[in-house]
């Protein structure tokens, strides 16, 4: 457990002040009913951009609930402080989350930062890895984590060494406490579900990603035809996203002029 509650209490004033009203994460922590609420649950873990979030995301977080295979999915934005991309703010990427799935029973949000996540909802564990490095294991009694990625991913991280850092349960170091890195060590899951993209072929995979099992393999049609890319690329020719985007998430496109340059 956090020793100090000022991450949480500053999370809560930004919950606060958002136009939403969904299932958070540190609203389970404030309220003392974080290990009632998951205990012997499954979990998904759904980390990505989301710059912007669409359509398909939201039915790639959705699918594994309504076929159930997870009992909640938690979606999260990458932090940033990566050269890997030029995201949004993730403030802004949160809103637009939090809007997205206002009044969802079932997926949780948050605010918190991967460390403080990681602290809430992990404990150190008395192993280490391969590295010597220290290591994390779920604290809550029958909570199991399942990581949600796109084929691309699948196979990107089905090599040793990108697979290393991914969901296996590392301590956030404490130059990724706040980073998008932190947020893909935050969490450890044992198995995978893999949202299937146009044109991927994951039959190499032999349905594990190294040692970890790939539980079900789903597909959102939504997912095959959008893209955030897609999404920026219609904003700067001046087209409307009304069907690639919540309304939720369009008013937070427009009234923060994103994506526009």
């Amino acid at each position: 457990m956090i020793n100090s509650l000022k991450p949480l209490a500053l999370s809560l004033i930004l919950i606060l002040t958002s136009p939403v009203n969904a299932l958070f994460l540190e609203e389970l922590i404030s309220q003392g009913i974080l290990e009632e609420t998951l205990s012997n649950k499954k979990v998904g873990y759904y980390v990505g951009s989301f710059d912007p979030l669409h359509l398909g995301h939201e039915d790639v977080a959705n699918l594994p609930i309504q076929n159930g295979l997870c009992d909640y999915v938690l979606i999260y934005p990458a932090w940033g402080g990566d050269n890997y991309k030029k995201r949004v703010g993730i403030n802004l990427r949160h809103d637009m989350v939090f809007s997205a799935f206002a009044d969802h029973p079932k997926v949780i949000v948050t605010r918190l930062s991967p460390q403080d996540m990681q602290r809430y909802l992990t404990k150190p564990s008395a192993q280490q890895s391969p590295e010597g490095k220290p290591m994390i294991e779920v604290a809550i009694p029958g909570l199991e984590f399942i990581g949600i990625v796109g084929s691309d991913t699948a196979l990107a991280i089905s090599k040793p060494e990108a697979a290393r850092p991914f969901l296996t349960g590392l301590q956030v170091p404490e130059k990724y406490h706040n980073s998008t890195l932190g947020g893909l060590m935050a969490l450890p899951a044992k198995t995978f579900i893999v949202a299937m993209r146009t044109g991927d072929d994951i039959s190499s995979l032999n349905n594990s990603i190294i040692d970890r099992p790939i539980i079900a393999v789903i597909q959102s049609e939504k997912e095959q035809s959008l893209s955030s890319t897609r999404v920026k690329k219609a904003l700067k020719a001046g087209e409307a996203i009304g069907r690639m985007v919540s309304p939720g998430v369009a008013k937070i496109i427009t009234e923060n002029g994103l994506y526009q340059g």
